[in-house]
């Protein structure tokens, strides 16, 4: 038995939940900023077809104003549109970590809550997991 194709999905608007056709990338000055724009069909005006879409603002490429008040930590915060940013700033607070002096108190508090993480991070793999398997098997 052959598995069906699937259609690609594409990627979710952070800002309103619709499907994003296109992202658009605007420069102003040195700074880039992020539009997604959601394609909603045409209309005919006149003699004329006009493309009907939506665009919801992504924000810039790098938050400029705002890194700087984290340039002790070594955070840049990035706009949406960078897709591994979480992981970008998981880089930079380990780093942060290693030079800081911290207190014992605040040590614990920050192992326990990287405890929790590591644990719902491994339960939400286990579940993929469990999807993947499921796909392949054909049972999903």
């Amino acid at each position: 038995m052959q598995a069906e194709a699937q259609a690609p999905t594409r990627p979710t608007c952070p800002r309103c939940g619709s499907p994003v056709s296109w992202v658009e990338k605007q420069r102003k000055g040195s700074r880039v900023y992020y539009v997604a724009v959601h394609y909603l069909g045409y209309s005919r005006e006149g003699g004329r077809v006009r493309k009907q879409v939506r665009k919801c603002y992504l924000g810039p490429e790098e938050y400029d104003y705002v890194t700087r008040l984290h340039q002790n930590l070594g955070i840049v915060l990035e706009g949406a549109v960078v897709d591994r940013r979480v992981v970008h700033y998981l880089d930079a607070f380990v780093r942060a970590l290693s030079k800081a002096e911290l207190d014992r108190p605040t040590l614990v508090e920050i192992v326990n809550k990287l405890e929790y993480l590591t644990s719902r991070l491994r339960e939400y793999v286990r579940k993929l997991e469990e999807l993947e398997e499921e796909e392949a098997t054909g049972g999903g």
